[in-house]
This record gives C-alpha cells, structure tokens and sequence, in this order.
C-alpha cells in the first residue's frame, strides 16, 4: 500500500464520518429529551409500571393456589372431571 492509497482511505474514512454526523439527530448538551419524547417515555414507564402490577397479582394468585394445593386437605378436594357425563356438551354421552 502506497502513500497515496493511504491518504485516499484516509479522506475518504473523514468523508464519510463528517456525513454520518450531519446525518444523526443531535442530542441537546443539556441532557434534554427531544419534543414528543417525553410523553413517549412516560407511557412506556406507565406501562411498565401496570404490568408490574399485574404481575404481582399473578404471584400472589400462584402464591394462594400452590398453598392451596399442598394443604392436606387442598388435592383431596379438588377432583378431576368427568369426561362421560359432561352436561356442558349438548349432543350427551354417545
């Protein structure tokens, strides 16, 4: 590699650099969000913060029916259905 191809790699690397920082939006030195930004940002967080939410309930829900479960007296309760005599199926037992 020549002088010469060194120089035009050169110019060429600083060519592209200065285009890809005139293209890319500018963030504000102060730290401010753009416009439209923040109200973006506070229903993302609201979001998040109802899905923590639900996910709490679900735990709590686990929770209850894992306890439920393991009482001695929780799996004696709770008994399969019976496939034969379904009254939900209009057709009956065939």
């Amino acid at each position: 590699m020549g002088v010469f191809t060194f120089i035009i790699i050169l110019v060429v690397i600083s060519t592209v650099g200065k285009i890809m920082s005139d293209r890319l939006p500018r963030r504000d030195p102060r730290g401010e969000l753009p416009q439209g930004a923040r109200a973006e940002l506070d229903r993302i967080r609201d979001t998040v913060d109802n899905l923590g939410g639900r996910l709490a309930r679900l735990e709590e829900e686990r929770d209850f029916y894992k306890e439920l479960l393991d009482s001695p007296r929780g799996r004696d309760a709770i008994s399969p259905p019976n496939l034969g005599e379904d009254a939900s199926d209009p057709a009956g037992p065939t």
